[in-house]
């Protein structure tokens, strides 16, 4: 089967699942602090993962910059476009909220961003993995009406 023009090259899939995953694993230690064994080894864990969250998220920034034609070759075809909207919005959410929690200075306001980016963050862990399912359902489908046509010539 020919690789599809809108599946992602290995290399670039790999950097968006590892900077995603390592977005979602220290947002839910941020989240979810209390789960964290009561031993005082893990007490630096919560800044460290702060610290990683960061960094992460600056790649993040990078890959959805890199995702630019991945997006607008899935716009330009009419495929995938909800849950591809879903998931521009949602990271859009996120890197505003990111920034609003580095630079707000009221704290009820800052409390609000940090349970509402949290939230939604983990609705990645939801959105991204149904975008990929939908769009191999949609190559797969357009690779076996493909094959059609040319039974058919």
């Amino acid at each position: 089967m020919q690789r599809s023009s809108f599946r992602l090259s290995r290399p670039l899939k790999a950097v968006v699942y590892l900077a995603f995953g390592v977005l979602l694993l220290t947002g839910a230690a941020l989240m979810f602090p209390e789960l964290l064994p009561d031993n005082p080894r893990w007490e630096k864990i919560p800044a460290l993962s702060r610290k990683v969250h960061g960094g992460a998220a600056m790649i993040a920034l990078l890959v959805l910059g890199a995702l630019t034609a991945h997006v607008k070759r899935g716009w330009k075809a009419a495929k995938n476009r909800l849950s591809g909207s879903l998931l521009l919005a949602l990271n859009a959410f996120l890197v505003a909220t990111g920034y609003g929690l580095y630079y707000a200075a009221d704290e009820d306001f800052r409390a609000w961003l940090i349970r509402w980016h949290g939230w939604i963050g983990l609705g990645t862990l939801v959105l991204l993995p149904a975008h990929v399912i939908a769009g191999r359902i949609i190559i797969r489908h357009l690779h076996e009406q493909k094959m059609r046509q040319r039974t058919r010539e």
